[in-house]
């Protein structure tokens, strides 16, 4: 008789290696760990406060801008698969990093609005966008849950 310890081995390997634990393969690494952190990011957009009035403007978006300058930061950080690197550079990182910065730039146009409503109105609609992100791209390479947190972020 086999002991039942010696049965979930295989078992505990299997699940391991399904969840992407130990891949020696450079894409799957960078996916897993980049899908990651968006998710992190995503799951701290759902616990931001919709603004419900314009004292509640700047502090959400203070607070969307943190979320995303930290992902981008870290996805910055994380190096993409050699034969990879160009095309993310040019689809995803590059034009994430110049997101950020818009997103900054508009955070403290919100500031200067200093609750004007008649500054603030226009302001609404001249948020940053994720155009420049290809987020198709971004799918199909296999970061659909950062695709997803781009889109919500924006």
């Amino acid at each position: 008789m086999i002991p039942r310890r010696l049965l979930l081995l295989p078992v505990l390997a299997l699940a391991v290696s399904a969840c992407g634990g130990g891949s020696d393969d450079p894409k799957t690494a960078y996916v897993d760990k980049a899908n990651a952190i968006c998710s992190d990011a995503d799951d701290d957009f759902a616990k931001v406060e919709q603004p419900t009035s314009v004292t509640t403007l700047v502090p959400f978006a203070e607070r969307t801008l943190a979320i995303v300058r930290n992902a981008q930061r870290e996805l910055a950080a994380l190096t993409p698969p050699e034969a990879d690197r160009a095309e993310l550079e040019t689809k995803a990182l590059t034009p994430f990093a110049a997101l950020v910065a818009e997103g900054e730039s508009y955070v403290q146009k919100l500031k200067d609005a200093n609750g004007d409503q008649a500054t603030l109105l226009p302001l609404l609609s001249q948020r940053p966008d994720a155009s420049s992100i290809d987020l198709d791209f971004l799918r199909a390479y296999g970061l659909g849950t950062c695709a997803d947190a781009i889109d919500l972020a924006t």
